[in-house]
């Protein structure tokens, strides 16, 4: 029950912070098609975006989610920090060393790496500023692996709010660089700088709070350490398992490309929405669980480890749920509302960016089984199952967008049709084996669950649908549009949690509470 109120008040104070990187992330992204446009510069800015970001999953996002942050949270529980920090300064030493070898490739090759991921574009002109905007960026994800490790430290230590605000840093500048420059003489190019800048400055962030969680951290390698090369067998699998939502995303757009201008630019619009309340939910608890998680088995506590996993995932998917219904019901008038600026984000391309995301909101709720799941892998030590099934649907991924590609009508919301249909096959090979493996986690109690989820999410889908039927919101000014949308979302959201909490779901009546104690503490602190 302790360790449920705290993962409650981690994940609070986690999905809180990262409302506000998700926000100003979606003040970036909300620049690209109204500064740069849904075009061919658009698109080369996005492909460039997306090679980069993949390798910074790689080499960072596996390796902070699957190796230091257990292993580290492992040596603390133990009371074992100093040795703990041997075992995990040369971890950190040696992703530093890699990662600055593969930034150099990346400048190198970089030709190479637009010719594997933009197939489509038939432009040498095109081809030529996307290696361009490919080599700026590169130095950048040495800075963003930088601030990646202060995060890792940071969860570590249970700090969770310093870890998840920064972002905001790197998204505010990059947000700054669009505006500022893309109508500049340097163009899109000069955006590219702006982002690299952007990233040295939110590692200057995130290193000045992880600063005194650093005191044991030396830059000595202790490669025969017996926690290192524990750490090693983890990471080598995790750098691909945990970096497989960026390799599906590369894999969705690079079919992207084959349908012409705009194709890639409008895919990544819908891919940035639906990722909004995946990060700031699914996300969010992945990072505060696996502390938790990792300390319940290092202390031999299986049966805390299963409740506190099962109370992850319905949590999660108390919010994705709904919000996904809410995506397939609203697509137009969220991407018109929070996208279309300027004339360069024309009405066509709102109804294209609409259909990927209706698309895209069923993997919302599988990629957030995926999320929370693969922490619970890591926490037991077991990174070697997340990656062979998160390989196996790349190749499923690869498979479907060619048949989609080749048989249907589809276009571009075809290839999120396959990535969201990959990963659903993923949530569930994942779901099965570690049932098996930990012989039960609660699963009955999860079909539960959605037995009420499920139809409560259907009757604010109803109920929105038929509201939308009778707001137009394809004119008006921007502020009507915001105010209409805003209103659409208030009342799904109050019929939703009406319809939960009269169905008696444990976790919607745990948030109620939460928020009504928390309500009423400030209440009588102003009194």
């Amino acid at each position: 029950m302790e360790n449920n109120k705290k993962l409650t008040g981690a994940a609070l104070i986690v999905m809180s912070s990262i409302i506000v990187s998700r926000i100003t992330g979606f003040l970036r992204e909300m620049l690209v098609p109204n500064m740069i446009g849904v075009n061919e510069a658009g698109d080369a800015y996005t492909i460039a975006f997306r090679i980069t970001g993949l390798m910074y999953d790689m080499l960072v996002g596996g390796a902070i989610s699957a190796a230091l942050i257990p292993i580290l949270s492992g040596y603390i529980a133990k009371k074992d920090e100093e040795n703990g920090w041997k075992a995990v300064g040369t971890f950190i030493n040696v992703v530093i060393v890699a990662m600055s070898v593969v930034c150099l490739s990346g400048i190198i090759f970089a030709p190479q790496l637009v010719s594997l991921i933009a197939v489509g574009f038939e432009s040498e002109a095109q081809k030529q500023l996307t290696v361009d905007l490919t080599r700026i960026l590169f130095p950048s994800v040495g800075f963003l692996m930088l601030a990646g490790l202060s995060n890792g430290v940071l969860n570590s230590y249970h700090r969770f709010a310093a870890a998840a605000y920064g972002p905001s840093i790197y998204n505010i500048g990059s947000a700054l660089s669009i505006l500022l420059f893309s109508k500049s003489r340097w163009g899109v190019r000069g955006v590219a700088f702006g982002v690299m800048g952007s990233a040295v400055i939110y590692f200057l962030f995130q290193l000045s709070f992880a600063f005194k969680n650093l005191k044991n951290y030396r830059f000595k390698f202790y490669l025969k350490h017996p926690g290192f090369l524990r750490l090693l067998r983890l990471a080598i699998p995790s750098l691909i398992s945990s970096a497989v939502v960026q390799i599906n995303a590369v894999i969705t757009g690079t079919f992207a490309t084959l349908f012409g201008a705009g194709g890639a630019t409008a895919l990544n619009i819908a891919d940035r929405t639906w990722q909004m309340p995946y990060g700031v939910f699914a996300q969010g608890m992945g990072i505060a669980m696996l502390p938790t998680l990792s300390s319940d088995i290092a202390t031999g506590k299986v049966e805390e480890y299963k409740n506190t996993l099962m109370k992850g995932i319905k949590t999660v998917l108390l919010l994705t749920v709904p919000s996904g219904v809410g995506f397939i019901v609203l697509k137009e008038p969220i991407i018109r509302t929070i996208f279309k600026f300027t004339s360069l984000f024309n009405d066509e391309a709102v109804t294209v960016a609409g259909r990927i995301l209706m698309f895209f909101s069923i993997a919302l709720l599988s990629q957030s089984i995926v999320t929370v799941v693969n922490r619970a892998f890591y926490a037991i030590n077991d990174t070697l199952t997340p990656l062979m099934i998160g390989g196996s649907t790349i190749i499923i991924n690869i498979v479907l967008s060619f048949v989609f590609y080749q048989t249907t009508g589809l276009g571009v919301a075809g290839m999120a049709l396959a990535y969201s249909l990959a990963s659903v096959l993923n949530a569930f090979l994942l779901l099965t084996i570690l049932n098996k493996k930990m012989k039960g986690i609660y699963l009955f109690d999860l079909l539960k669950f959605l037995l009420k989820v499920v139809p409560a999410s259907l009757i604010m889908g109803g109920v929105l649908f038929l509201i939308d039927a009778f707001i137009d919101m394809d004119t008006g000014s921007k502020i009507m549009q915001v105010v209409s949308l805003t209103l659409e979302i208030a009342a799904g959201v109050l019929i939703y949690f009406t319809a939960v909490l009269l169905m008696r779901v444990e976790e919607a009546i745990n948030i109620k509470n939460k928020f009504i104690s928390k309500f009423s503490g400030l209440i009588r602190r102003k009194a």
